[in-house]
This record gives C-alpha cells, sequence and structure tokens, in this order.
C-alpha cells in the first residue's frame, strides 16, 4: 500500500506536516499551488487550476534550490489557454471525482491527482482543512471562499472516504485524522 502526502496552502500546512510526519512514512508528496513553492523535498507531482502561474512558482522553487516537480497536472479545461501559459503543464487530467459536479479546492484537485493519476491507495490531508479561519500561506488569515468548497467535498466523499484522511479542519470532521496505524497498513 502506497500513502501520499497532500500539501494545500492553509497556513496550518506546516504545524499538519510536522504531525503527520510523526505518525509514519510517506511514498510521496503532491502539492498545489502556492505551496508547491516551499516544500524542499521532491514532488510526485505539483497541481494547480491555474497553471499561467507555474512560470513563477517553477523560479521560486529553483530559486529556492529545490528539484523540478516530477510531473506538473493542470485540468482539462485549460487546454485551450495559450501555449505559453501551458509550457509547464506534463499532464492535463479532470479535476473532480466520479459523482463531483461542483469544483472544489486545489486541495481537492490535488488529491485526486494523488488517488487516481498517480495511483496512490491513500493519502493524508496536510495544510487542506477548508476552514475559513485557517488562512493562507501568502493570501492572508481569513479564507471566506471556504464553505463553497465544502458541497464538491460531499459530493466526492464516496471516492474518498476510508482512501483519504486529514490532519485538520473540516476535512478532519468529514474524512477522519490518520493514525500510525492507518498509514501503515
Amino acid at each position: 500500500m502506497t500513502v501520499a502526502l497532500v500539501l494545500g496552502g492553509a497556513r496550518c500546512v506546516y504545524a499538519d506536516v510536522e504531525a503527520a510526519l510523526a505518525l509514519g512514512h510517506f511514498d510521496g508528496v503532491v502539492a498545489c499551488n502556492d505551496i508547491a513553492t516551499r516544500w524542499p523535498g521532491p514532488l510526485a507531482a505539483a497541481v494547480s487550476k491555474h497553471p499561467e502561474r507555474w512560470a513563477g512558482w517553477l523560479k521560486q522553487r529553483a530559486d529556492a534550490g529545490h528539484a523540478p516537480p516530477a510531473r506538473i497536472f493542470a485540468h482539462l479545461e485549460v487546454r485551450n489557454a495559450t501555449p505559453k501559459a501551458l509550457r509547464h503543464v506534463t499532464d492535463f487530467t479532470e479535476f473532480r471525482f466520479p459523482g463531483q459536479t461542483g469544483t472544489g479546492s486545489s486541495g481537492l484537485f490535488a488529491l485526486k491527482v494523488a488517488l487516481v493519476d498517480l495511483g496512490f491507495d491513500r493519502a493524508v490531508l496536510c495544510g487542506v482543512p477548508i476552514s475559513e479561519m485557517a488562512g493562507h500561506v501568502t493570501n492572508g488569515p481569513v479564507w471566506s471562499d471556504a464553505p463553497h468548497y465544502r458541497e464538491a467535498w460531499t459530493e466526492a466523499a464516496p471516492e474518498i472516504i476510508g482512501r483519504a484522511r486529514s490532519m485538520s479542519g473540516w476535512t478532519r470532521d468529514l474524512l477522519g485524522a490518520p493514525t500510525a496505524d492507518w498509514i501503515a497498513r
């Protein structure tokens, strides 16, 4: 069984990662958006619904001395964007799980990439609480859009409950918190 660490952009991401790593070993890391610039280790994939930002994000990653992600995912709907905006994207994929009609956060897209596109058996979410007061690593202390994304997470629940756990917030309430035994099995 393989387990991914999925990184989102909430301010709690660093505490979440520290707590998750204390529980066990992870076989790969998938990061979305800005946090991909800050994760110092290897990335199995970087994911975004905003592929036009990859040039800047990859430069930030390189300037920090971090290796580029093994793969960079964008959603299928952006395939017709300008070639310049897409030049760093290696993979296009549907960003929704089966049964999901709404748009979830980039964290849900990263989870989908980890479980479906990369084939990890399970995943632990860090920095993906989908909570208003969790804030963002670069965009401030409050994320007022959080409740807007919860419906898509609920729609995706049949695909992710049992396969994903979360370290914090509303997603921890939905999916449960990981344990050392859950990660190791």
